[in-house]
Protein backbone atom coordinates (compact mmCIF):
# COMPACT_ATOMS: atom_id res chain seq x y z
CA UNK A 1 0.00 0.00 0.00
CA UNK A 2 2.86 2.20 0.92
CA UNK A 3 4.87 1.57 -2.31
CA UNK A 4 1.14 2.21 -4.32
CA UNK A 5 0.97 5.60 -2.65
CA UNK A 6 4.31 6.57 -3.70
CA UNK A 7 4.12 5.37 -7.02
CA UNK A 8 0.72 7.35 -7.44
CA UNK A 9 2.81 10.82 -5.62
CA UNK A 10 5.37 10.29 -7.97
CA UNK A 11 3.05 10.19 -11.22
CA UNK A 12 1.56 13.69 -9.94
CA UNK A 13 4.25 15.28 -9.62
CA UNK A 14 6.00 14.25 -12.42
CA UNK A 15 2.86 14.76 -14.36
CA UNK A 16 2.60 17.96 -13.00
CA UNK A 17 5.85 19.31 -14.21
CA UNK A 18 6.89 20.03 -17.76
CA UNK A 19 8.65 23.15 -19.16
CA UNK A 20 6.80 25.78 -20.82
CA UNK A 21 8.48 26.72 -24.27
CA UNK A 22 7.37 30.46 -25.75
CA UNK A 23 7.20 30.17 -29.75
CA UNK A 24 10.70 31.07 -32.08
CA UNK A 25 10.57 35.10 -32.02
CA UNK A 26 8.83 36.53 -35.08
CA UNK A 27 10.01 39.99 -36.14
CA UNK A 28 8.03 42.89 -35.68
CA UNK A 29 6.02 44.99 -39.03
CA UNK A 30 6.12 47.73 -36.75
CA UNK A 31 10.32 47.81 -35.69
CA UNK A 32 11.21 46.94 -39.46
CA UNK A 33 9.53 50.11 -40.61
CA UNK A 34 11.19 52.27 -37.61
CA UNK A 35 14.88 50.37 -38.07
CA UNK A 36 14.41 50.86 -41.84
CA UNK A 37 15.03 54.44 -41.48
CA UNK A 38 18.46 53.73 -40.16
CA UNK A 39 19.29 52.18 -43.64
CA UNK A 40 22.71 52.75 -44.11
CA UNK A 41 23.93 51.57 -40.84
CA UNK A 42 25.13 48.53 -40.20
CA UNK A 43 24.76 47.12 -36.87
CA UNK A 44 24.93 43.59 -34.69
CA UNK A 45 23.71 42.38 -31.35
CA UNK A 46 26.75 40.29 -29.90
CA UNK A 47 25.67 39.40 -26.91
CA UNK A 48 23.69 40.55 -23.70
CA UNK A 49 24.80 38.99 -20.51
CA UNK A 50 22.08 38.30 -17.63
CA UNK A 51 22.43 41.00 -15.20
CA UNK A 52 19.38 39.98 -13.66
CA UNK A 53 17.81 37.30 -11.61
CA UNK A 54 15.24 35.18 -13.49
CA UNK A 55 12.57 32.74 -11.35
CA UNK A 56 11.24 31.08 -14.64
CA UNK A 57 9.16 28.42 -12.18
CA UNK A 58 5.47 29.36 -12.96
CA UNK A 59 2.56 27.92 -10.37
CA UNK A 60 4.62 24.77 -10.15
CA UNK A 61 3.87 24.04 -13.56
CA UNK A 62 7.67 24.05 -14.51
CA UNK A 63 9.54 26.53 -15.94
CA UNK A 64 9.39 28.51 -18.94
CA UNK A 65 12.26 29.04 -20.99
CA UNK A 66 13.05 30.33 -24.47
CA UNK A 67 12.79 27.59 -27.37
CA UNK A 68 15.96 26.26 -28.83
CA UNK A 69 17.74 26.13 -25.72
CA UNK A 70 18.47 29.80 -25.35
CA UNK A 71 18.56 31.60 -22.34
CA UNK A 72 16.48 34.88 -22.36
CA UNK A 73 19.53 37.15 -23.00
CA UNK A 74 20.26 35.16 -26.26
CA UNK A 75 16.73 35.20 -27.26
CA UNK A 76 16.43 38.65 -26.79
CA UNK A 77 19.79 39.29 -28.68
CA UNK A 78 18.96 36.92 -31.19
CA UNK A 79 15.60 38.82 -31.42
CA UNK A 80 17.12 41.87 -32.08
CA UNK A 81 19.76 40.74 -35.02
CA UNK A 82 16.24 39.04 -36.42
CA UNK A 83 14.63 42.44 -36.85
CA UNK A 84 18.01 44.24 -37.69
CA UNK A 85 18.50 41.56 -40.57
CA UNK A 86 14.76 42.00 -41.80
CA UNK A 87 15.10 45.65 -41.79
CA UNK A 88 18.44 45.34 -43.85
CA UNK A 89 20.71 47.17 -41.13
CA UNK A 90 22.33 44.15 -39.57
CA UNK A 91 25.76 43.38 -40.99
CA UNK A 92 28.90 41.53 -39.27
CA UNK A 93 31.81 43.98 -38.82
CA UNK A 94 29.77 47.47 -38.36
CA UNK A 95 28.43 48.62 -35.61
CA UNK A 96 28.31 46.17 -32.65
CA UNK A 97 25.81 46.27 -29.66
CA UNK A 98 26.10 44.61 -26.58
CA UNK A 99 24.64 44.77 -22.93
CA UNK A 100 22.61 43.69 -20.13
CA UNK A 101 19.25 42.29 -19.32
CA UNK A 102 18.59 44.24 -16.10
CA UNK A 103 15.26 43.01 -15.47
CA UNK A 104 12.76 40.06 -16.58
CA UNK A 105 9.88 39.13 -14.50
CA UNK A 106 6.52 37.44 -15.12
CA UNK A 107 3.36 36.86 -13.62
CA UNK A 108 0.53 33.99 -14.57
CA UNK A 109 -1.65 35.56 -12.44
CA UNK A 110 -1.87 39.37 -11.78
CA UNK A 111 -5.54 40.13 -11.32
CA UNK A 112 -6.51 36.68 -11.15
CA UNK A 113 -6.76 35.86 -14.86
CA UNK A 114 -3.93 38.38 -16.13
CA UNK A 115 -0.33 38.58 -16.76
CA UNK A 116 2.50 40.18 -17.86
CA UNK A 117 6.22 40.48 -18.44
CA UNK A 118 8.55 43.50 -17.03
CA UNK A 119 11.68 43.60 -19.30
CA UNK A 120 14.46 45.92 -18.85
CA UNK A 121 17.71 46.10 -21.05
CA UNK A 122 21.11 48.20 -21.76
CA UNK A 123 22.57 48.49 -24.30
CA UNK A 124 26.40 49.75 -25.13
CA UNK A 125 27.24 50.47 -28.56
CA UNK A 126 30.97 50.31 -29.48
CA UNK A 127 31.06 53.71 -29.82
CA UNK A 128 30.78 54.26 -26.44
CA UNK A 129 26.99 55.41 -26.31
CA UNK A 130 24.75 53.61 -23.77
CA UNK A 131 20.31 53.22 -23.72
CA UNK A 132 18.54 51.62 -21.27
CA UNK A 133 15.04 50.29 -21.98
CA UNK A 134 12.25 48.88 -20.45
CA UNK A 135 9.01 47.48 -20.99
CA UNK A 136 5.75 46.10 -19.92
CA UNK A 137 3.94 43.98 -21.80
CA UNK A 138 0.04 43.08 -20.20
CA UNK A 139 -2.21 39.87 -21.54
CA UNK A 140 -4.88 37.69 -20.56
CA UNK A 141 -3.75 34.46 -18.97
CA UNK A 142 -6.15 32.23 -17.73
CA UNK A 143 -7.48 31.18 -14.24
CA UNK A 144 -5.92 27.64 -13.90
CA UNK A 145 -2.18 27.18 -14.37
CA UNK A 146 -1.75 25.01 -17.33
CA UNK A 147 -3.59 27.97 -19.45
CA UNK A 148 -2.40 30.70 -17.67
CA UNK A 149 1.90 29.22 -17.73
CA UNK A 150 0.99 28.44 -21.16
CA UNK A 151 -0.38 31.95 -21.76
CA UNK A 152 2.38 33.65 -19.87
CA UNK A 153 5.05 31.29 -22.54
CA UNK A 154 3.47 32.68 -25.12
CA UNK A 155 3.59 36.25 -24.18
CA UNK A 156 7.29 36.02 -24.18
CA UNK A 157 7.91 36.95 -27.53
CA UNK A 158 5.08 39.91 -27.96
CA UNK A 159 7.15 41.16 -24.73
CA UNK A 160 10.03 41.34 -26.39
CA UNK A 161 8.45 42.64 -29.65
CA UNK A 162 7.41 45.76 -27.53
CA UNK A 163 10.66 45.99 -25.87
CA UNK A 164 12.49 46.24 -29.08
CA UNK A 165 9.65 48.54 -29.57
CA UNK A 166 10.72 50.62 -26.93
CA UNK A 167 14.63 50.60 -28.31
CA UNK A 168 13.86 51.50 -31.92
CA UNK A 169 11.95 54.19 -30.58
CA UNK A 170 13.95 55.80 -28.24
CA UNK A 171 15.66 59.17 -29.58
CA UNK A 172 18.81 57.75 -28.08
CA UNK A 173 19.17 54.66 -29.87
CA UNK A 174 20.72 56.52 -33.59
CA UNK A 175 23.63 57.22 -31.41
CA UNK A 176 23.78 53.74 -30.91
CA UNK A 177 24.57 53.67 -34.91
CA UNK A 178 26.72 55.98 -34.94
Amino acid sequence: MKNAVLAVALAFAVAGCSTMQPPRYAPSADNIVKLREFTGSKVTVSSLKMAATYDSGCRMMGPIEPADGLSIPDFIAKALNDELKMAGVYAAGGRTLSGSVDRVLFSSSSGLVNGYWDLAVTLQSDNGRTLSAASLYNFKSGFDAATACNATADALSSAVQDLIKVIVNDPAFPALLQ
